[in-house]
């Protein structure tokens, strides 16, 4: 089989999965609200899951299912747990969150219910259903993240 074919969603993947693992916990510690931290933990735990998956459909870590599973529950319990956790909206300095998440409320809800679909359908059964199923997902975080989410700086979360 040949592998070219997964080379640049690979790399497009592990470039955006570094962009996103750059936020830094010290910034997370300094947030001063505590519903903007509990969105802030929120999307760090979806990053994590993001990163296991990422992982292991670039061939650095060896595909476990039983792993990738459990990072699959994790993104579903994630992004189903978006719109609770950004209704009210909240503000802190250092959040990346916009305005435009409550302005345009039921676009942003939309974006995190597919999300959520993206997450369901992930295949996590096989590494070849998994590069298959993956960039719909990180496509799905992108689209919100361009739209909602603040260019982060180095003292920036979300």
């Amino acid at each position: 089989m040949n592998h070219q074919i997964f080379r640049l969603p690979v790399l497009v993947i592990l470039a955006m999965t570094l962009a996103f693992s750059t936020l830094g916990l010290t910034a997370q510690e300094q947030i001063t609200n505590k519903d903007v931290k509990k969105r802030v933990a929120l999307m760090l735990t979806a990053q994590a899951a993001m990163e296991t998956l990422t992982d292991m459909m670039a061939g650095q870590v060896m595909f476990q299912a039983n792993q990738a599973r459990s990072a699959r529950r994790t993104l579903i319990q994630t992004s189903d747990d978006i719109a609770k956790r950004f209704k009210t909206p909240h503000f802190d300095p250092l959040s990346n969150a916009r305005p435009e998440i409550w302005t345009y409320w039921a676009d942003f809800k939309a974006r995190a219910a597919s999300s959520e679909a993206a997450a369901r359908q992930l295949n996590v059964y096989s590494l070849n259903g998994l590069r298959r199923s993956l960039p719909s997902v990180l496509q799905s975080c992108l689209s919100c993240h361009d739209s909602y989410r603040a260019e982060p700086n180095e003292f920036i979360t979300h």
